[in-house]
């Protein structure tokens, strides 16, 4: 959590792969460029609040430079690892007028709990959609699968996944990654004007509504085991503490298989006024999922203590 003055409080995400320098370096300055690049566009007056168009153009002109300086200080210290960030804003002068800020690039990933329903903000940054392909391939990198899970690297790495008699070993220096947008990851951006992997975020803006509760902020280890609405539905079952429902999605992905960094996961509570509508959302919840649960449980008691009335080809009308 950051304060950022008159813009609001942010909260991030940073889930860095091969190393810990850039997520470590894009967490302390993304914030402060976009609070910079805010007032470089006309921003930051007092008397005119906060400009939700001025501060999306900050948002997504913060990243690409946030990445430039992060590639500089890597080649220079020979850092070779990257980073996914997302990165929520919580912005507004009265409780009535809040608003949530997204920009992210990567596959972590931003679920509001709206009256108990997982509404998710963000759409990650994967190589499995077609538009990351197209753009990946433009550039001169490669996507392919591996086990399932698409992967994209530069042209080299696809050339040697493809090769039927090329091997893999533990010393194997080439990136595939699963995401698709990112901060560092210098090999992959040798070309500045088309990098492999992009830094442009995707922004958004959404007004706070009534029944709005938290936002889940959350890695892939996290959403490769989880839906949405599990996630929500766990959160929900320790309202109003975040803390405490943080940890306990924690616990359900490792418990359900995950295998990847679970440490990059937080939960935003607006418990703090609206308590009672979370309790009553919560109450909900919980009932619904009793009855769900007695429906599995008569359905297998069903399956495993079969009918034993005859069928009906079986019984003698004449008898």
């Amino acid at each position: 959590m950051v304060g950022m003055g008159a813009l609001g409080t942010a909260f991030g995400v940073f889930d860095g792969h091969g190393g810990t320098f850039a997520a470590e370096y894009a967490g302390r300055h993304l914030p402060k460029n976009i609070a910079n690049v805010y007032v470089q566009r006309g921003g930051g007056k007092r008397d005119r609040g906060v400009d939700p168009r001025r501060l999306l153009g900050a948002m997504e002109e913060a990243f690409p430079l946030t990445d430039k300086e992060l590639l500089q200080q890597a080649r220079r210290k020979g850092f070779s690892d990257g980073t996914t960030a997302l990165l929520l804003l919580v912005s507004g002068s009265a409780i009535e007028e809040l608003s949530l800020y997204l920009c992210h690039v990567g596959d972590c990933r931003a679920v509001l709990c709206r009256g108990g329903a997982a509404v998710r903000l963000t759409q990650d940054h994967r190589p499995d959609r077609r538009d990351e392909q197209r753009r990946i391939k433009e550039a001169g990198g490669g996507v392919f699968q591996v086990s399932g899970i698409w992967r994209c690297t530069d042209a080299k790495g696809a050339a040697r996944a493809l090769d039927a008699k090329a091997s893999f070993t533990d010393h194997d220096s080439t990136l595939y990654l699963s995401c698709s947008r990112t901060l560092g990851d210098p090999a992959l951006k040798m070309n500045d004007d088309r990098p492999i992997l992009s830094n442009v975020p995707d922004t958004s803006r959404h007004a706070l509504q009534q029944d709005d509760l938290f936002v889940i902020l959350g890695c892939d280890g996290v959403w490769d085991v989880l839906t949405d609405q599990q996630a929500v539905d766990l959160a929900l079952e320790h309202w109003p503490d975040p803390s405490a429902a943080s940890a306990a999605i924690v616990r359900k992905a490792l418990s359900s298989g995950s295998g990847d960094n679970l440490t990059a996961q937080a939960v935003v509570s607006f418990g703090e006024w609206k308590r009672e509508r979370g309790a009553e959302v919560a109450a909900q919840r919980a009932a619904a999922a009793e009855v769900d649960a007695r429906m599995v449980r008569a359905e297998a008691r069903m399956v495993r203590e079969p009918s034993t009335r005859p069928k009906e080809d079986e019984v003698d009308m004449f008898a």
